[in-house]
C-alpha cells in the first residue's frame, strides 16, 4: 500500500509541470532570496494564517506558487542554512551542529550565479559557516549521556515595548532591510546584468534573555503594540499538551532541557503565541519593503523573489518552545516564489525542502546543475509549461538533528500523510509514526499500530541515509571536540564549562558532574575514537 502512496505521488506530479524554463543571457530573471528565522511555514496558508495578518506573504500567495509542506533538512539554524547553501543533506555536510557547519570549501548556488554572469550580493544573516555560535554548541553533547537533566535554555517569556506608534522592535533587522532597498533602488536598478541578492533577517526568532547572561538561548518573545494589533487574540488557540508521563522519551528530554517542564498558565501560553505570531507579522513587513523597492524601481515584474526560512518555531506546541524537533511548528518552513514564469495563486501540496532551493536557483538562471545534489528542481513544479524532459521531485524529504535539545540523533521522513521519525540506531529508542491526514497536531504516535508501514519507511530512509553509521560518527565527533576543547583549555576548564548554557543547574554538584563527563569520555566509543584519530 505504501509503495503504491508512493507511486502515485510521483505519477500526479510527474503530469503538472515537467520542463526547466529555458532562459537567454538576455532575458535570464532577477533573484531575490529572502531567508528569515524561525517562521513557522503553516502560517503562510489557510487556516494558519488566519491568526496574524501577513499582506505581503498573502500577496506572494496570490501573484505565484506556495508550498503547502516544506521542511528544513534540519531543524537548527546552522545545520539548516548549510543545507541550503549546498542542496545537500546534513549527513553529506557534516554540519552536526550549530558549531560545525558547512565547510569553506563548498561551492554554494550563489558562487554558481556569479560565475554564470549575475550580479550577485548577499546581506543580513547568513550562518551557515563554522565557529560562529556559542562554544557550549561545540561542547554540550555530554548532557545527553548522563543520567541527569539540566535545563539549558531560559524559560520562555514575553516583554511588550514601545506603544501602537512602535513599528521598528527589531532594529537590527530592519536596518538590513533599509540596506536591501537601498541596494535595490541605487544599484540593481542601473545593472546591465541579471542579478542576485540573498537578504537574512533574524525574526521571528526569539530574543536573548539578557537576565541569564551571554550564554542562555534566546527565550523572549518581544514585540510592540503595533504588532500586537494584528493578531487575532481571539484565534490564538492553546495547543493540546501531552501528559508527561505520556511522552516519547525524546520529547520529554527536549522539554525539560528547553525549561518548560514547569506549569504555564493558559494566558502565558497564549501570550507567547501571539507575541511570536506578531513577531512574523514584523516580518512579513520586512518582506513587503523588498516587494515595494522592486515594484517602485519597475523591477519586479523581471524579478523572481522566493520567500522561506531555516526552520520554525514551536511557540509552546508539545510543551516546547524554539525548534530542535521534527514536529510540524519546528520543522514545516514557508516556501513562497512568485516572478515572471511561475503560475499564479497556485499551491503544491507535494513534500519539498529546503535542499531543493538550490537546483530550483541554478534552474532559474539557466545553469547546469552540478552534481551530487540532494535537492530537486521546484521550478517543473510551479512554472506554466509542461514537457517530459525533468526529472520529477521523488515525494519525500528527509530531515535530520543532531545537536542540543534533544538526547539522541533524530532523523525523519516525510511522505504522502505519513511523517516517521527514528533515533541513533533505531534500536535503542522507540521511533514515531504520525499520520498527519488524520492528526495534525501529531498527538497520536500510531508507530505501533502500524509495524508494516514503520518498516517499509525505515527501509526508504535506509536508502537515502545509513542514519546508525551517522549517529556513531556524530558521537565520534563530539568526543573528539569536547577532548581538544578540554585540552586547550587546561587549568581554565572548570571555571569556564561552569558558566556554559547549562550554568544555573550546574551549580547544584559541579564536581559530580565532572566526573559524570570523564565516565562519558571513557565509554567504550572513546576506544573507537582513539583508534580513528
Amino acid at each position: 500500500m505504501l509503495m503504491f502512496c508512493v507511486l502515485m505521488v510521483l505519477i500526479l506530479h510527474m503530469n503538472v509541470h515537467c520542463v526547466y524554463l529555458n532562459w537567454t543571457s538576455h532575458d535570464r530573471p532577477n533573484i531575490v532570496v529572502l531567508v528569515s528565522d524561525a517562521f513557522d511555514g503553516r502560517l503562510t496558508f489557510s487556516p494558519g494564517n488566519k491568526v496574524v495578518q501577513l499582506p505581503y506573504i498573502n500577496y506572494m500567495r496570490e501573484m505565484g506558487a506556495v508550498f503547502l509542506n516544506s521542511y528544513t533538512n534540519s531543524p537548527i539554524c546552522c545545520p539548516s542554512r548549510a543545507a541550503m547553501w549546498s542542496g545537500q543533506f546534513v549527513h553529506l555536510t557534516q554540519a552536526w551542529n550549530n558549531y560545525k557547519c558547512l565547510d569553506p570549501s563548498a561551492t554554494t548556488w550563489m558562487a554558481h550565479l556569479g560565475k554564470s554572469g549575475y550580479h550577485t550580493h548577499s546581506m543580513g544573516k547568513l550562518d551557515y559557516t563554522s565557529g560562529h555560535h556559542s562554544v557550549s554548541n561545540r561542547v554540550e553533547a555530554w548532557t545527553r549521556d548522563v543520567p541527569f537533566l539540566l535545563r539549558q535554555e531560559g524559560r520562555p517569556v514575553t516583554d511588550l515595548v514601545g506603544d501602537t506608534s512602535t513599528k521598528r522592535v527589531m532594529t537590527k533587522d530592519w536596518n538590513i532591510t533599509d540596506v536591501a532597498v537601498q541596494w535595490i533602488r541605487h544599484t540593481a536598478v542601473s545593472l546591465t546584468q541579471p542579478f542576485a541578492l540573498y537578504v537574512g533577517l533574524n525574526l521571528p526568532h526569539p530574543y536573548c534573555t539578557d537576565s541569564l547572561g551571554p550564554t542562555a538561548g534566546g527565550s523572549t518573545f518581544r514585540t510592540s503594540p503595533y504588532w500586537l494589533n494584528k493578531v487575532s487574540y481571539d484565534q490564538v488557540s492553546v495547543p493540546k499538551w501531552l501528559r508527561v508521563e505520556d511522552m516519547h522519551p525524546v520529547d520529554y528530554y527536549s522539554t525539560f532541557t528547553k525549561n518548560c517542564s514547569g506549569h504555564f498558565t493558559e494566558e502565558e501560553i497564549r501570550n507567547i503565541r501571539a507575541f511570536y505570531y506578531a513577531m512574523c507579522a514584523e516580518t512579513d513587513s520586512m518582506l513587503g519593503e523588498v516587494i515595494d523597492s522592486l515594484r517602485d524601481t519597475g523591477l519586479l515584474n523581471r524579478t523572481v523573489v522566493l520567500f522561506t526560512s531555516d526552520h520554525g518555531d514551536l511557540a509552546m506546541e508539545h510543551r516546547q518552545f524554539y525548534k530542535m524537533s521534527m514536529f510540524e511548528g519546528s520543522s514545516h518552513v514557508p516556501l513562497l516564489i512568485m516572478g515572471p514564469g511561475v503560475k499564479t495563486g497556485f499551491e503544491i501540496s507535494l513534500p519539498v525542502s529546503l535542499v531543493d532551493i538550490y537546483p530550483t536557483v541554478l534552474d532559474l538562471a539557466g545553469v547546469p546543475q552540478p552534481g551530487g545534489l540532494s535537492g530537486h528542481s521546484l521550478i517543473p513544479l510551479v512554472s506554466g509549461v509542461s514537457a517530459q524532459s525533468a526529472e520529477p521531485h521523488p515525494g519525500w524529504v528527509l530531515s535530520e538533528y543532531h545537536g542540543c535539545n534533544a538526547n539522541a540523533s533524530t532523523y525523519m521522513l516525510r511522505i504522502g500523510e505519513w511523517k516517521y521519525i527514528t533515533y541513533a540506531d533505531g534500536l535503542t529508542v522507540p521511533p514515531q509514526l504520525f499520520n498527519l491526514s488524520k492528526d495534525e497536531s501529531e498527538l497520536r504516535n500510531v508507530a505501533s499500530h502500524f509495524p508494516d508501514v514503520c518498516q517499509d519507511l525505515d527501509r526508504l530512509l535506509r536508502t537515502v541515509v545509513d542514519y546508525p553509521s551517522v549517529s556513531q560518527a556524530v558521537h565520534r565527533y563530539n568526543k573528539q571536540q569536547f577532548l581538544e576543547w578540554k585540552q586547550n583549555l587546561g587549568d581554565s576548564y572548570s571555571q569556564v564549562i561552569a558558566n556554559l548554557r547549562w550554568h544555573i543547574d550546574w551549580q547544584k554538584d559541579a564536581q559530580s558532574y565532572e566526573r559524570d563527563i570523564e565516565e562519558w569520555l571513557n565509554t567504550r566509543a572513546m576506544s573507537e575514537l582513539n583508534n580513528s584519530l
